[in-house]
């Protein structure tokens, strides 16, 4: 039965079409050509090719064990009173990350016993002494914190990458606690640092103005250090004013207020710091109440807003409905009160809430004297690392590098000349071999490394320089199946056939071998591709292209052509 070989000419010069039309802003660039935008954004290329930004961080899964234990000290103070258990303290040591709670004389041990000791079950009591009771978190739970928080770091990194809109930036773990990002195309290196380096936890939290003791501070301060009276509410409240252009004097300012004020049992001091118009800095200390009354985690959004009356930008954001209802509540029972906006451990503003505030929105305001466009610019980055979440503990940035345009060049010209190489060699042992038939081939394979470059403009796969390992060696695979045909047919000549019946003969038989043998092939790159990164799966996504267009291109365009040829007049020729 004759095939509808016009039917099949006519759906693959559509292919042919549509892969020349999705290389075109590849080739040509699409500045110059707008209506080209519209197609898509051609070939992009990774960052061995392009240049771009190579980052390696390392996380402090140590901290995120230390924050844990600090928030469960939290709870337990919390619980004690709850439950009306009477104690003296409640304490974090850091040397041996244990909890020390030291409860009243008197008190119902069993009691404590069945709320605290046994109500945590991710913590053992080590020691005890007296009324003072030692626990420590268990090991497999210590060891499930670090894990989780390189594994939370990995993927609020990832999305706060992906806000940036780049097309195929790799993030990845390395080794234990280190993470591999790559940006290709990117030059910004300091909005990039920040943007990733920053931590982002943001915490709502009441000043401790009933517990203030700097009024009854009696020494001395040290120069640069003022103490005055202001108003919070409808209570006076004790609050330092601090002036300097250093950071270090920051941390002389913590380091004052911590050893000689000493904070209250369950508060801590923060600083607010605003930068002046002459570039000096200024910081505000509030005693804070450690508990934590909604953190980013309950943020549905975050957007960048302008408050028409001073001409500025902030950041606006809503909550989910528990943190709305939360919110709504605590804004409630501490009306009069200052709550705290508190972001990575330094006090955004401390507003006075005037009243219930209901339907789940906040905002952060800027604490910069820079222009509008650079204030607009750190609003919207801080809205974006908001929406992606905060990282779990701090990171290290271990190598910080970039790599220049004139090195990506350098690979895309040995890129070139590798395939083109490996595409002269093979075109010419067809021709020598194999005749017009090797002519049909190498016809085949040009369709081939087309089809392949314009699957990864379509999809928008980067190509990497092991991608073009892959595609040298598709070219090299593309031609494995029509040599098998070409040896069919062979065959079927010498068997006394004629070219036609030798040709479908040849096709016909050779189709399982060539199945199977692509078959497996695809299998193994496309488990490269599903469970590799960064070179593995560069490499596996040009080999997964190669096959399918080899596939379709040295068995179904060849054969057609080798109709065609029949039909115009080629009934005998050089296999």
């Amino acid at each position: 039965m004759e095939k509808n070989w016009t039917g099949r000419a006519i759906v693959t010069l559509l292919l042919i079409v549509a892969a020349v039309v999705a290389l075109l802003p590849t080739f040509m660039g699409n500045k110059n050509y707008p209506w080209m935008s519209n197609i898509n954004e051609g070939i992009s290329l990774g960052l061995d090719l392009k240049g771009g930004i190579h980052f390696l961080l390392s996380v402090d899964s140590e901290k995120a064990l230390q924050d844990k234990m600090d928030r469960r000290s939290d709870e337990i103070r919390m619980r004690l009173e709850d439950q009306k258990i009477a104690f003296k303290s409640v304490k974090v040591s850091s040397e041996n990350l244990s909890i020390q709670v030291e409860v009243a004389d008197g008190v119902d041990k069993d009691k404590f016993k069945d709320e605290v000791l046994d109500y945590y079950r991710d913590l053992r009591r080590v020691a005890v002494s007296g009324n003072i009771y030692t626990l420590k978190m268990r090991e497999e739970e210590a060891n499930r914190v670090k894990q989780s928080a390189i594994d939370q770091a990995l993927e609020t990194l990832r999305n706060r990458i992906d806000e940036l809109g780049l097309k195929e930036p790799l993030v990845q773990k390395q080794g234990n606690n280190n993470i591999l990002i790559q940006l290709p195309g990117y030059k910004d290196i300091q909005r990039a640092r920040s943007i990733i380096g920053q931590t982002a936890q943001l915490e709502f939290r009441i000043v401790a103005e009933d517990k203030d003791p700097v009024g009854n501070y009696q020494g001395e301060t040290p120069e640069g250090i003022a103490i005055h009276q202001s108003r919070g509410g409808d209570k006076e409240g004790n609050v330092f004013a601090y002036k300097s252009a250093t950071s270090s004097d920051r941390d002389l300012l913590l380091d004052f207020l911590n050893n000689r004020v000493k904070a209250p049992e369950g508060t801590e001091f923060l600083l607010e710091e605003k930068v002046l118009a002459t570039g000096e800095k200024s910081y505000t200390g509030y005693l804070m109440n450690r508990a934590v009354y909604l953190t980013g985690a309950m943020l549905t959004d975050a957007r960048v807003s302008i408050d028409q009356q001073k001409n500025q930008p902030y950041v606006s954001m809503n909550f989910d409905r528990n943190g709305a209802r939360i919110f709504g509540e605590v804004t409630d029972k501490f009306t009069k009160r200052k709550m705290a906006i508190v972001l990575d451990n330094k006090v955004n503003s401390a507003p006075v809430i005037q009243s219930k505030i209901s339907g789940g929105q906040a905002m952060i305001t800027l604490n910069s004297s820079g222009g509008y466009n650079a204030m607009f610019q750190e609003a919207k980055d801080l809205a974006l690392v908001l929406r992606a979440g905060s990282l779990p503990a701090p990171v290290t940035f271990e190598e910080n590098r970039t790599v220049g345009p004139s090195l990506g060049a350098d690979s895309i010209q040995k890129g070139k000349m590798s395939v083109m190489i490996g595409f002269l060699l093979v075109v010419l042992f067809m021709v020598f071999w194999y005749g017009i038939a090797g002519l049909v081939a190498d016809f085949a394979l040009f369709l081939n490394i087309v089809f392949v470059l314009a699957g990864l403009a379509l999809f928008g796969a980067t190509l990497t320089f092991p991608g073009i390992a892959g595609i040298v060696l598709t070219i090299g695979m593309a031609v494995d199946a029509n040599v098998i045909i070409f040896e069919r047919v062979r065959e079927e000549l010498r068997a006394g056939k004629s070219f036609t019946v030798a040709l479908n003969a040849g096709y016909d038989k050779a189709w399982s071998a060539i199945f199977d043998a692509n078959l497996t092939t695809a299998i193994a790159a496309f488990v490269l591709w599903n469970f590799g990164s960064g070179p593995i799966k560069g490499f596996a996504i040009t080999l997964l292209l190669g096959i399918i267009s080899s596939m379709f291109t040295a068995i179904f365009v060849t054969r057609m052509i080798f109709h065609f040829l029949h039909k115009i007049g080629y009934k005998k020729f050089s296999v």
